[in-house]
């Protein structure tokens, strides 16, 4: 029994394709769910909770990040709706709305990111899932294809959620950040029904939009004039260390007041490349032509060899063969006169038997004689004398 690596391979190929699919699913569509969940959530215990809803502590960390998330999210359909349209499409998905110069400012979503909003889409959208509403992967998948208008596959999306963002979000990550603010849209909209109204609040803001102006008079600040005033505010080493003690846990961030020190995950590489062309000439250049024939001799006398050993082996086994079937031949034609005799044999033997036999004695008929009635003659009469 063969057990080489590639026998055990061969023999157990149907297992091992559906273990290392399924491995390779899990690679690429749970771990990047769980890599965004881990760092939404990481600290938790130690940041301050924004909100609470049904049970749920929204922390800043975790608000920080959806925000973040959310501002990439636009970040990518931004540049796909920009790519979609390049290329002589349009996407094809409810809420689109292109501006000016074709871009899209619109996308169906919330598109102004913030805390307060990431924390509106996570008790609106969790309201909507506790009313039965759902979105599968297939579904936002869909709608993904009728934004690009059928120009991108998924895979050619992930690729370009990970180029927009640096390699800090993935096309599941931004299947997540939609499913949440497409529930919570839905959420809302069933709070509209039937109004087809829009709240005073986002009237005012749109007519201070358009109307509202402001006066204000400037004047130049020399910084150099306040720097012998900074020098005095130095921070002592215990209030340097407060603050780092305060925001180690945070990472930075610009659109935050609080400091953050952090630091990103990084990792550094080395490498090396080399060219198989440039190998292989330099090879080259250093065989002579007189090593050149010699290798040419013996690949051709190996040739010759190898030809003459097969034609052998093969002579060999064809006399095998015909001996083979010579052989069988004659132990058929042996097999043939054998029984040929054995059936002579027997048929001697049993004519013998037969004249050895003796012959069956019958008992003798008894017939009754035949009575014949006696002839009465009668007495000659002789005369008396």
């Amino acid at each position: 029994m063969n057990n080489s690596p590639f026998e055990v391979f061969r023999r157990n190929l149907k297992p091992l394709m559906v273990f290392l699919t399924g491995l390779a699913l899990f690679a690429f569509v749970v771990l990047p769910v769980l890599d965004q969940y881990m760092r939404q959530n990481a600290g938790t215990g130690n940041e301050q909770v924004l909100a609470t809803f049904d049970g749920q502590s929204l922390t800043r960390e975790r608000v920080a990040g959806f925000t973040r998330g959310h501002r990439t999210t636009l970040f990518f359909l931004q540049d796909l709706a920009d790519r979609t349209i390049k290329n002589g499409r349009t996407p094809q998905i409810a809420g689109f709305q292109p501006g000016q110069n074709g871009q899209a400012p619109s996308f169906g979503i919330n598109p102004e990111p913030s805390d307060e909003s990431s924390i509106r889409t996570f008790v609106f959208a969790g309201q909507a899932a506790k009313q039965g509403f759902a979105l599968s992967d297939i579904q936002l998948s869909v709608w993904l294809e009728k934004f690009c208008d059928g120009l991108y596959s998924e895979s050619e999306l992930n690729s370009l959620a990970k180029n927009v963002s640096s390699n800090r979000i993935n096309l599941p990550m931004i299947k997540e950040q939609l499913r949440l603010h497409m529930l919570a849209q839905v959420f809302i909209n069933r709070g509209y029904a039937g109004l087809r109204v829009t709240t005073p609040d986002q009237t005012w803001r749109s007519f201070k939009k358009l109307n509202q102006k402001a006066t204000a008079n400037t004047y130049e600040v020399l910084v150099s004039d306040y720097m012998d005033e900074a020098k005095k505010l130095q921070p002592t080493d215990a209030e340097i260390s407060d603050l780092y003690t305060e925001g180690k846990t945070r990472f930075p961030n610009p659109l935050s007041r609080e400091p953050g020190f952090r630091r990103r995950y990084a990792a550094k590489f080395q490498y090396v490349t080399g060219s198989a062309e440039n190998f292989m000439a330099d090879e080259i250049s250093k065989l002579t032509e007189k090593e050149l024939r010699a290798e040419f001799q013996r690949r051709q006398d190996e040739k010759l060899l190898w030809r003459e050993s097969a034609a052998a082996e093969e002579k060999a086994a064809a006399e095998e063969k015909a001996a083979a079937e010579e052989k069988a031949a004659a132990e058929e034609k042996a097999a043939a006169e054998e029984k040929a005799a054995a059936e002579e044999k027997a048929a001697a033997e049993e004519k013998a038997a037969a004249e050895e036999k003796p012959a069956e004695e019958k008992p003798a008929e008894v017939k009754p004689a035949e009575v014949k009635p006696a002839e009465v003659k009668p007495a000659e009469v002789k005369p008396a004398e």
